[in-house]
């Protein structure tokens, strides 16, 4: 009996698996939801405010206003050097 307890596919040592394994879940899940409230909030605030739109608009999708000039810059030679195998 005592065997049962401790070794069967019910018994201690996988209940303790499954306890840790919970807990993981538990914190993903936290984590997951904290990341949906900040999501939730940039979505709204990007709704709300026009210059938040244009920030992102401007500094993701490159766009630049007429009165700009865009320079794109080469890598440099150590960025180069590091990817080469």
């Amino acid at each position: 009996m005592f065997w049962d307890l401790v070794f069967s596919k019910h018994g201690y040592f996988v209940f303790q698996a499954e306890k840790k394994d919970h807990q993981l879940l538990k914190a993903d899940i936290q984590r997951l939801t904290a990341e949906k409230e900040m999501l939730q909030k940039r979505i709204i605030r990007l709704r709300e405010d026009p210059k938040a739109l244009e920030a992102v608009i401007h500094k993701e999708l490159g766009y630049v206003y007429p009165d700009e000039t865009m320079i794109i810059m080469p890598e440099s030679k150590v960025r180069q050097e590091v990817k080469k195998p």
